[in-house]
């Protein structure tokens, strides 16, 4: 069943060709953008990421996968750069796609939604990160944190200012610094908004484990408490059987 408000489901999706039924559920652009990667990976990766979105929304609104039809109109100034949404079939589903290293996973919600995977990845120099990233507050915390659990760290505030602002779809338009969160070491809370333009509602923040290498967190516009649900996104579905119930 597709979630109700106060549930927001999020779906691991396969990365690999074989483990989908090919590109035919994609639009034209879609496809376009899918030969441009020069990178195998990369390519499996937005495979999985706009064909399992597809299937999946499709499956919940009871069209073929390739029916499904996406906007980018931004909901806060009206021009074409914002975060996809569905606009065929009509829903109040919203959904937010990620991808990075090994996983790529998909939420959905009936409220704005938001998720998003950060790889702990040695090549990436946090501390030069560290003052575009983090508010005044989050930066003094960090400084003081041990070399050893300090990058972790970082990335776990990085994850979740993503997925908040994927949920209210302001994106690199509200600087990631004007945002103060709890550390990671604490329930993922929003402490202080200090940018410009205004947050649509309240926040629900949520870390999720998944796995040591990684940090990743979920972000849902809502005034009731959010139940997340997890699961594996299945190979049935490509085949037309039925999604057993995320747990």
């Amino acid at each position: 069943m597709p979630p109700v408000p106060g549930e927001c489901q999020v779906w691991r999706l396969p990365i690999g060709p074989a483990h989908w039924a090919g590109l035919d559920v994609l639009d034209d652009e879609e496809r376009q953008r899918h030969a441009r990667f020069r990178q195998v990976a990369d390519r499996d990766r937005y495979q999985a990421g706009h064909v399992g979105v597809r299937m999946l929304l499709g499956h919940y609104l009871g069209v073929p996968a390739g029916q499904v039809g996406f906007s980018r109109h931004c909901r806060h100034c009206g021009a074409g750069h914002g975060k996809p949404v569905v606009d065929q079939p009509a829903t109040k589903l919203d959904f937010s796609l990620t991808h990075s290293g090994e996983w790529v996973a998909v939420a959905v919600a009936a409220d704005p939604v938001g998720l998003d995977v950060q790889e702990l990845t040695g090549g990436t120099d946090v501390a030069a990160l560290s003052e575009s990233v983090l508010s005044p507050a989050e930066l003094r915390w960090w400084t003081a944190q041990p070399a050893e659990s300090a990058r972790r760290a970082f990335f776990g505030y990085w994850a979740r200012k993503e997925a908040l602002l994927k949920a209210t779809g302001h994106g690199l338009a509200v600087p990631m610094n004007r945002i103060t969160l709890t550390p990671p070491d604490e329930p993922a809370r929003l402490v202080d908004w200090a940018a410009e333009r205004p947050l649509d509602g309240p926040v629900q923040l949520h870390d999720l484990d998944v796995g040591p290498d990684y940090t990743a967190a979920v972000a849902v516009l809502s005034s009731l408490p959010v139940r997340i649900t997890r699961a594996e996104f299945p190979a049935s579905l490509a085949a037309g059987r039925q999604l057993p119930d995320p747990a």
